[in-house]
């Protein structure tokens, strides 16, 4: 209508001959420049809803420059919301600082004068999710170029995240007004809102609250979005943003990686985490040819995701290119960064003693070669280790000798529930649940050691031959000393190591030599999985691996034998390892840092809603201020 360009409605004439007074409220054009923290305008083509005070829907698009605009909004009071791009959290409007969170449970609001009004609106930038739950080659364990951007722009660093055992994908929360944070301040009136946010609008990529029940409540997301909106906010807290301005957040890179393979597979869940971390080798790549300056915070088993990638780098890569690694309750060997194993270099010529090995702290204990990462300090200018004594998912609470041999009958009960952090303290009790990984009670029964029988088992059913009626005998204990059933078996082993051998050569043919290539992710390994920290396998070591896995279940009948779990590094930090040459002279120099927290970290877990000493003690002095010290995190 020709009415729709006046500044005003005239008096109009229902069918009923009711006349209807005339509305003289301006009409205005609104036009919302959306721009994010680092100065970028938002991305082309989001559709953006106002609503006036009438509550009239006006529908703009942003255009190349950020901007939406929607001409005909009555003056006086309007809101608006982004209804397709979740996690663009609002927390400013024009140069007013807006609560991200009380922006997200009523639309922010603004007034329009006669005859245009322009309102910039400052979004937080989307989080960045890798996800390793999706298949290889599907490129979503991959930085985008938007990705890397953001995070050249965020001060050109990149702080990484990785959650820890049993914990699942999971995925964002929505904006609840159970919040803690709902009364923050804002440019909105949560009495009668113009608009109630809808859609993307509600979803919430950031944690709503501090409080321990936050979880059961539903406020922060799930599974590692959960913990990564946690640790996300705190480290930013650290940094010395302040809850009146959300302007300084920066996005942490969180790794979401499969180790939700339930609460007795915790050696199923180690198989998960070496195969991760050759995948984010591919990030780590990207990262260090943006020329970014990177940190790697880790929590529990999402250690080993790390030095699994970081053992592949120290191999391709000249020269240190993290600047800080931050093992948080690892939930690996207190040797895990000795560059001692049966299969460097020395070792496979001959230079490897076994027997001293079992003996010295400095050497690798685990029967398959899982438990160190000898060329991952390579990579790393400066490891931090926050560890406790008190962890009682880690070890013995408070217990002096964190090495002790416990009752397997206690495993069950103990391993079930490994990271439940309300029964922390009960598990402490117990002996804790990662000095029994290895436990396998009764022995036949799938669990500890006995994962890798179970995994051969099937994978040498599909070689054919022999093997399966050898091993269903040798299982079954069943005249195996018999010279013609030891020769069924003897030849079932020889098919197997062959086939070992075989793969070690397919993918070596397939890995390019030479330095890291980001762009060419790294073949993976099956029968040779145990060794996946190491970037390319040759036939040396797949021939020793062989022998080892020949033992192990020939031998030893899948048991450990005379290898016992190491401590723990979350539990011990480096106690024992401070007088092997390698670990001394790096702790003196303090690129090996031991942080002891236990006198004030109680839990494994305890990190995620921290207390007002854990967050200064670990958060503050023991991670950002570290990293403030040869890095950065974000723009602070």
């Amino acid at each position: 209508m020709i009415y729709d360009s006046l500044p005003f409605q005239p008096a109009c004439h229902a069918g009923s001959g009711v006349t209807m007074p005339a509305d003289c409220a301006a009409k205005v054009l609104v036009v919302l420049e959306h721009r994010d923290t680092l100065g970028r305008p938002l991305p082309e083509g989001i559709r953006v809803e106002v609503r006036d005070s009438r509550r009239k829907r006006y529908l703009g698009v942003t255009d190349a420059e950020g901007l939406s605009q929607h001409p005909g909004v009555i003056a006086g009071l309007f809101s608006w919301q982004l209804l397709a791009a979740p996690g663009r959290h609002l927390v400013a409007v024009d140069d007013r600082p807006v609560h991200p969170v009380a922006a997200g449970l009523g639309a922010p609001e603004a007034y329009a004068v006669m005859h245009e009004t322009t309102v910039t609106a400052t979004y937080l930038p989307p989080p960045i999710l890798i996800d390793l739950h999706t298949p290889p080659g599907s490129g979503a364990d991959r930085l985008s170029d938007d990705q890397l951007e953001q995070l050249r722009l965020d001060g050109g660093s990149a702080t990484l995240f990785v959650h820890g055992y049993n914990v699942a994908r999971g995925d964002w929360s929505r904006f609840s007004v159970e919040a803690e944070a709902a009364d923050a301040g804002g440019p909105f009136r949560l009495g009668a809102p113009l608009l109630r946010p809808s859609g993307a609008a509600t979803v919430s990529t950031l944690c709503q609250s501090q409080a321990l029940e936050a979880d059961a409540r539903g406020l922060n997301g799930s599974g590692a979005c959960s913990w990564l909106a946690s640790m996300e906010l705190q480290l930013n807290r650290a940094a010395g943003m302040t809850d009146d301005d959300w302007r300084p957040y920066s996005r942490v890179v969180g790794i979401a990686w499969p180790g939700d393979t339930g609460s007795t597979a915790f050696v199923e869940a180690e198989f998960s985490a070496l195969q991760s971390g050759r995948r984010l080798v591919t990030v780590l790549g990207q990262l260090v040819d943006a020329k970014l300056s990177i940190n790697i915070v880790s929590h529990s088993l999402g250690a080993r995701v790390v030095l699994s990638a970081l053992n592949i780098l120290g191999e391709r890569i000249t020269g240190p290119c993290i600047d800080n690694l931050f093992l948080w309750e690892p939930a690996v060997a207190d040797n895990a960064l000795s560059p001692d194993s049966p299969f460097t270099t020395a070792a496979l010529k001959g230079g490897y003693d076994e027997a001293f090995g079992q003996d010295s702290p400095g050497r690798e204990t685990h029967p398959l070669g899982m438990g160190t990462f000898p060329l991952a300090h390579r990579s790393i200018k400066n490891v931090v280790v926050l560890h406790s004594r008190e962890d009682g998912i880690l070890g013995p609470s408070g217990e002096a000798d964190a090495s002790a041999w416990y009752d397997p009958r206690d495993w069950l009960d103990d391993v079930a529930a490994f990271v439940d952090a309300p029964q922390d303290d009960r598990l402490g009790t117990l002996g804790g649940a990662y000095p029994k990984k290895w436990w396998t009670f009764p022995p036949l029964l799938a669990g500890g050691l006995g994962y890798f029988r179970d995994y051969y088992f099937e994978r040498a059913r599909a070689l054919g031959g022999d093997w399966e009626a050898a091993m269903l005998v040798h299982l079954q204990q069943r005249a195996q000393h018999e010279p013609h059933i030891q020769r069924l078996i003897d030849h079932a082993w020889e098919t197997l190591t062959q086939a070992i051998c075989d793969e070690a050569r397919r993918v070596a043919t397939a890995t390019p030599a030479g330095p890291l290539d980001p762009a060419i992710p790294l073949p993976e390994y099956d029968l040779l999985k145990p060794l996946a920290h190491h970037g390319r396998i040759g036939e040396l070591m797949a021939e020793r691996f062989a022998e080892r896995l020949r033992l192990l279940g020939q031998r030893d009948n899948w048991q450990p034998r005379d290898r016992r779990v190491r401590p723990a590094l979350g539990l011990v930090g480096f106690e024992k390892m401070e007088d092997v040459e390698f670990f001394k002279r790096r702790i003196d120099l303090d690129i090996f840092e031991p942080i002891d927290q236990s006198k004030w970290l109680f839990a494994h877990s305890a990190m995620k809603y921290p207390t007002e000493e854990i967050f200064i003690k670990s958060y503050q002095d023991g991670i950002v201020e570290r990293i403030k010290r040869n890095s950065n995190f974000g723009r602070y």
